[in-house]
């Protein structure tokens, strides 16, 4: 097995670690030399040029290091994506924390884009507007063909709904895990207060909540613990509100699309949570705690449960490995976390997406260079080539074990890795890693992984994603409005407004445009016919 893999990457490899969404410094930087023409087979592959030349794309990203495939070993990394691929790209990266400023000037300048545009997080405004002015490629129909693009087309439709415009598909997504949300609590305090079982329900999390708080789970004799981790970010509120069938953000009632906080699931799930803080089952200044800092109570010993991504959840149990935390229960053994995922059946889906390609009219002029910029985001998605974005060179960044599966050599930074921002042009699609050979992973990751599959089979989404990726009146008051009803939540939670005032905050909330919104929206739901 290990020579049959050696061999298939003895001309497709190279190197770096999983990153998320990482890149480098601004300026423009190719990676080699030169241009060429673009031209494309039948079936939508990269072909060179009579000249022997490869066709070439040119693509502006997100860097995080200024050190994008520049580093040693750089060179062996291009060549590997640029024979696999059969493409040459001459890269313009554009540093982190300017992007978005860079993003919305090239949107101006219509007439000077790259052929491949990344944006970050969701739609926005101006991408739509730029959209609507035919500045990108509608890809609805290269993302039906699976001949040409095997890997592409199998984008989840669900997903792409949030990047359409006006019925057009305008970009290729990043995806994400859609099951990364969910509870884990820590399992030796669990043992430690005599819960044997994972939590199902929500009277289960509140016996565990009440019991991490009051029973002593650590063991020391002192009144010194609580039961959950919280932080003023409140993603965590929105996936308890799941547990009570309350949706996501927006929820499907009758036929019609309705924001989340005005149903009655939604104050069921607020008195919940204000029961769990009047309680003391949560710490009193959660609401000022800063979500860089929100996992040390969890790392600390100081709080027993946390709500969030579970890739959090299983950083926790690696701190407790690195730092030789024991179990309460018995000092031979290191704490750990158990991942449980969803409660009542139910989790918070993401969007299925962190950022996404768009392909410029002005920068891929013809339907060849489309083609061109396709299947390079094709093949990136192959298993040779996510080895080669997220892991690096054999022998450099990583080795194969016997089974021939991949061990990280974890030796240097990530800015110094060869192949790193590479991954910043991988859409992995329809795998986030690589099955052939897969990765070496750790308990810990397991854990992570099997939390995943299971939390993406009930994650609830936002039915109304895509249309509010399309909504004027979203763009006009979308962000301050849903202001309101957040500072409302934390307000009642805590104490400060009463029902009263919930409804009141409602009312504001219509009274600044979200009745319009809610019309809206249930106009595009209607007009929908691909529902």
């Amino acid at each position: 097995m290990r020579k049959k893999w050696k061999k298939a990457l003895s001309t497709v490899l190279a190197c770096t670690i999983i990153l998320s969404l990482s890149a480098c410094q601004g300026g423009k930087q190719s990676s080699t030399t030169g241009n060429s023409s673009s031209s494309t087979d039948s079936s939508g592959s990269a072909e060179e040029t009579a000249s022997g030349e490869k066709p070439t794309i040119t693509f502006m990203l997100t860097s995080f290091y200024g050190t994008d495939l520049k580093n040693e070993h750089s060179d062996e990394v291009i060549q590997k994506y640029e024979e696999y691929t059969g493409t040459h790209v001459e890269w313009q990266w554009e540093a982190n924390d300017t992007y978005t400023e860079k993003l919305g000037l090239t949107l101006m300048d219509k007439d000077n884009m790259p052929m491949v545009l990344t944006a970050s997080g969701n739609l926005t405004a101006n991408v739509v507007d730029a959209a609507r002015k035919g500045a990108f490629w509608d890809l609805t129909s290269y993302l039906q063909d699976s001949a040409s693009y095997p890997n592409l087309s199998q984008s989840n439709k669900e997903v792409l709904k949030a990047l359409t415009v006006d019925g057009q598909i305008i970009g290729v997504y990043r995806a994400r895990e859609i099951g990364r949300y969910g509870f884990s609590y820590r399992k030796d305090w669990a043992q430690a207060v005599g819960v044997t079982e994972d939590p199902k329900t929500v009277e289960d999390v509140y016996d565990m909540l009440y019991k991490f708080t009051y029973e002593d789970p650590d063991g020391n004799g002192k009144d010194d613990t609580y039961g959950m981790e919280m932080t003023k970010y409140t993603g965590p509120l929105d996936i308890i509100q799941t547990w009570f069938g309350v949706g996501n953000e927006w929820v499907e009632q009758d036929g019609k699309l309705v924001p989340v906080h005005q149903t009655s699931e939604y104050k069921e799930a607020l008195k919940w949570v204000k029961k769990i803080y009047d309680e003391g089952l949560v710490r009193k200044d959660w609401a000022t705690v800063d979500s860089g800092t929100w996992s040390d109570g969890c790392k600390k010993g100081e709080a027993g449960v946390f709500i969030d991504v579970m890739d959090s959840g299983k950083r926790i149990w690696q701190y407790f490995i690195d730092n030789d935390v024991k179990s309460v229960t018995n000092s031979s053994d290191t704490a750990s976390m158990s991942l449980v995922g969803p409660i009542n059946g139910k989790t918070l889906a993401t969007s299925g997406f962190n950022g996404y390609f768009m392909i410029t009219k002005s920068g891929a002029e013809t339907e060849e260079d489309v083609k061109n910029c396709l299947h390079y985001l094709d093949k990136m998605n192959d298993d040779e080539m996510l080895v080669l974005a997220d892991y690096g060179l054999e022998g450099v960044t990583y080795d194969l074990n016997n089974d021939g599966d991949i061990v990280l050599r974890n030796e240097l930074e990530v800015a110094e890795n060869p192949q790193v921002g590479l991954n910043q042009s991988v859409c992995y699609i329809p795998n986030l890693t690589s099955t052939s050979p897969s990765l070496v992973k750790e308990e810990p990751t397991i854990a992570q992984d099997a939390a995943y599959a299971v939390n993406g089979q009930v994650a609830v989404f936002n039915p109304a994603l895509g249309y509010l990726a399309n909504s004027e009146v979203n763009a006009e008051v979308g962000t301050d409005i849903e202001q309101i009803i957040e500072d409302a939540r934390t307000q009642y939670i805590c104490g400060q407004i009463d029902e009263a005032g919930l409804d009141a905050a409602a009312q504001q909330w219509l009274d600044r445009g979200g009745d319009r919104l809610v019309e809206e929206i249930n106009e595009l739901y209607q007009d929908d016919t691909a529902k």
